[in-house]
């Protein structure tokens, strides 16, 4: 399994499209995620799973995200290997390492 992390845009803002992150969670542990950890309201998410296709993996979230909430967000998707080559490039430090 691979650890990846997903950034939803734009919920939890100015009280619009609220998610709480104990839902969230648990929405993503029915999806193919496991150790689905979130960091506070801020709709950044961090789990295992053992899908390799970042755009699946974005397209399970915002669908699961619009059947349950009714509302869509959009999502980032991205191995933690490729985040570290991000942090690396900008010579910004890595914090998953």
């Amino acid at each position: 399994m691979k650890t990846y992390i997903a950034l939803l845009r734009g919920i939890n803002v100015g009280g619009h499209k609220k998610i709480k992150m104990a839902e969230l969670r648990t929405l993503l542990e029915k999806l193919p995620f496991e150790n689905v950890e979130t960091y506070i309201q801020s709709g950044n998410i961090v789990f295992n799973t053992a899908e390799l296709d970042t755009e699946q993996i974005k397209n399970s979230i915002k669908k699961k995200i619009t059947e349950i909430f009714g509302f869509e967000v959009p999502v980032l998707a991205l191995s933690a290997l490729d985040l570290e080559e991000i942090l690396q490039k900008t010579h910004l430090p890595t914090p998953l390492t």
